[in-house]
């Protein structure tokens, strides 16, 4: 084509090259807005993927918890459940008990999370988040029964591994009528500690066995709930409400999108509204380009007229400083990708950037990098490009060949 063979040859030679110091301010501006813009939506994804993973690890998919009652019966409930979702793959009941932990004079509002050590393994993913000791839930036989503690606990209790912690729960007791209950005190040994994603989530769970939490809390063989696990966790919200229509109203059914809605949707919200706003880094940069083709329209009059005195016509003059722009846009696109992708490397690999935990749920930047994102961010940093290219594109077009010959 013969506009692009020319573009190229005018970007290099010519009495007024194109790439000078405007040009490579307008360069950099570029690849500064995209790389700003792909590391701000990796970090988002990273923490809304890191979010999701935590939920889906510590609760599972979908919650059914049998209201006002303990659950039993869990052979005959099963086949009821798989015949509504038969996406289901497992199944793992738990015990919930609320309580205090008493530590090195230190007390603490607790929850006791007792699972069952061969189903709890099919239907969560907590074992693959321990970063301490041994991932043992015991039995429930044991005198003192083994406990694993989320990291943000241990760290405000000052526990350490083989550490022995009290459990205390109060008792309804008809002897004390001036506080109404007792004080139940249980021991556990400390044999691992395990990073649940989310802070909440660290600094209040403990994982013992399902039978050790039933003795804790005085319940028997009976369970809080059941957690289920699908094939795939985007299917959670339709069998949740299959689940629940199935149930009925004895039952409470939640899926893991519904048990953080707000905190999901906010998430989504935020990464419209800043890609929004960061874009018109872009927008600006965008003006840079706008300029320098200006300029470049000013300094080729003389190119211009004697391209037209040749024969070329309107459209090809705006064809050729288009692709001046455009070639820019790409430049800039190209290189603000390379520089992003760099600096969410930097961040994946370092903790340079303090994260509190107590106020977003985790305790590093997250990265993670989704190329429908990036595509996104190169189609409208090129479609920015283009048409800021136009106004000056026109100029040039417009200008007749004896402007340009007069001063010659």
């Amino acid at each position: 084509m013969f506009e692009l063979w020319l573009t190229l040859r005018l970007l290099k030679e010519g009495r007024e090259k194109f790439f000078n110091p405007v040009s490579w301010l307008a360069l950099t501006g570029m690849c500064l807005g995209v790389a700003v813009l792909i590391v701000v939506m990796s970090v988002i994804s990273g923490f809304q993927s890191t979010l999701e993973n935590a939920v889906t690890d510590v609760t599972g998919h979908i919650l059914v918890i049998r209201r006002g009652e303990p659950l039993e019966n869990l052979d005959l409930l099963m086949p009821r459940l798989k015949k509504v979702a038969p996406d289901i793959t497992a199944a793992t009941p738990f015990v919930h008990v609320e309580g205090m932990i008493a530590h090195k004079g230190k007390v603490a509002g607790i929850v006791v999370q007792g699972l069952d050590p061969l189903t709890s393994e099919k239907t969560l993913n907590l074992k693959n988040r321990l970063i301490e000791g041994t991932y043992n839930l015991g039995t429930g036989s044991e005198e003192v029964p083994p406990i694993i503690v989320g990291r943000g606990l241990k760290e405000k209790m000052g526990i350490s591994l083989h550490d022995v912690i009290s459990i205390v729960l109060p008792k309804n007791s008809p002897t004390t009528k001036a506080t109404g209950f007792t004080p139940q005190v249980k021991k556990f040994t400390v044999v691992g500690v395990i990073d649940l994603g989310m802070y909440e989530f660290d600094s209040r769970f403990l994982l013992t066995s399902a039978s050790s939490a039933q003795k804790l809390a005085g319940i028997g063989p009976f369970y809080t709930g059941l957690r289920l696990k699908l094939r795939e966790a985007v299917k959670a919200p339709q069998a949740s409400l299959n689940l629940s229509t199935e149930l009925g109203m004895s039952y409470l059914v939640r899926d893991w999108m519904e048990a953080h809605h707000n905190l999901f949707e906010a998430i989504k919200l935020e990464k419209v509204v800043i890609f929004l706003v960061l874009l018109f880094m872009t927008i600006a940069a965008c003006f840079n380009v706008s300029s320098t083709l200006f300029i470049s329209v000013l300094r080729r009059t003389h190119d211009i007229a004697t391209l037209k005195s040749f024969g070329a016509t309107k459209f090809h003059i705006l064809r050729f400083f288009t692709f001046q722009g455009l070639f820019l846009g790409v430049l800039g696109s190209i290189g603000g990708l390379i520089l992003g992708l760099f600096l969410c490397l930097i961040i994946a690999k370092t903790n340079l950037i303090y994260v509190p935990a107590e106020i977003y749920h985790i305790s590093r930047l997250p990265v993670e990098i989704r190329w429908g994102d990036m595509g996104l961010i190169i189609l409208a940093s090129f479609l920015l490009c283009f048409f800021s290219t136009l106004a000056p594109a026109i100029k040039g077009a417009r200008m007749s060949p004896v402007e340009g010959l007069r001063y010659d």
